[in-house]
């Protein structure tokens, strides 16, 4: 009898011990956790930092309203990069008889498609400054020519951009643009929407790419509206799917009539209530323009 209240004794006595020592290593393990969790909170908040003060960078590229308006009767933008950051690019610059506009889509998100995008305005700039650009086309094979000798010279489609580049010329009163796979809606003010052809080609991605250029014949009062794929790619709505081309053209049609700054308004209501409680598939940006 006493040699086994002994063992259950020491039994006790071994588990006591080891609840004790378990105690231990939970109170330093946790220890280590929680400073762990102080290290990486401090990471993130630098991490987020870096991509504040990254936005306001690439927010600085962004061109100014009031300018465009001194050509255009009216415009109006909107750009959302997925996290702050991105390749979306919208942009304008005045000539000497006209002005210079469009957007593009840089490849890939986040930090290396907003380098990209920024290496892509400032390559804007440069051409735009050094030479009488009067021609979308000759633009896009210019900055087709930039983007390739510098990113792509000994890897095929490493940074290329999609979109459309418009020139208005004030003197003519002509508008003139070129497609590198951009994607843009026509709204006349009389007559039925119509989605503007665009070329196979991206900018950056060959020396051998073709930029086709169009003539727009308009009046007055019609509209363009040119947008970057992450407008139509969100996933969302009751069954979680894309928005698509077809919703984007219907909610165009039905609001033609509204004006640049309702109808900004209405397509970014429409893709905050598309997407919900998802996160954001792509980088999205749209420009709207009256003529």
């Amino acid at each position: 009898m006493n040699v086994d209240i002994q063992y259950y004794k020491e039994q006790l006595a071994s588990k006591e011990d080891m609840l004790v020592r378990t105690a231990s290593y939970l109170l330093e393990a946790q220890t280590k956790l929680e400073l762990k969790n102080k290290e990486l909170s401090e990471i993130h908040e630098e991490i987020f930092d870096s991509i504040r003060f990254a936005r306001l960078i690439q927010t600085s590229f962004l061109p100014n309203t009031d300018v465009l308006k001194v050509f255009l009767k009216d415009a109006s933008f909107f750009v959302k990069q997925q996290i702050g950051i991105g390749g979306d690019l919208v942009f304008s610059k005045n000539t000497g008889h006209g002005l210079v506009f469009g957007l593009l889509d840089s490849t890939g998100h986040g930090i290396p498609a907003s380098m990209l995008s920024i290496a892509g305005s400032l390559f804007i700039q440069e051409i735009t400054s050094t030479m009488q650009i009067d021609s979308p086309a000759a633009l896009a094979k210019l900055l087709n020519y930039q983007l390739y000798s510098t990113f792509n010279k000994t890897e095929l489609s490493l940074a290329h951009m999609e979109g459309s580049v418009f020139y208005y010329c004030s003197r003519t009163g002509k508008l003139k643009y070129s497609s590198a796979k951009g994607k843009a809606i026509y709204l006349p003010l009389n007559g039925a929407i119509t989605e503007l052809p665009a070329s196979k080609d991206p900018v950056g991605q060959s020396p051998e790419s073709v930029f086709d250029e169009v003539e727009i014949p308009f009046v007055s009062g019609d509209k363009l509206l040119i947008y970057s794929d992450g407008l139509v790619d969100q996933f969302g709505g009751p069954s979680d799917k894309k928005y698509n081309r077809k919703r984007l053209l219907d909610l165009v049609e039905q609001n033609r009539h509204s004006s640049v700054a309702e109808l900004k308004e209405i397509i970014e209501f429409e893709h905050n209530q598309w997407k919900g409680d998802n996160t954001q598939t792509d980088d999205v940006s749209f420009l709207i323009i009256e003529l």
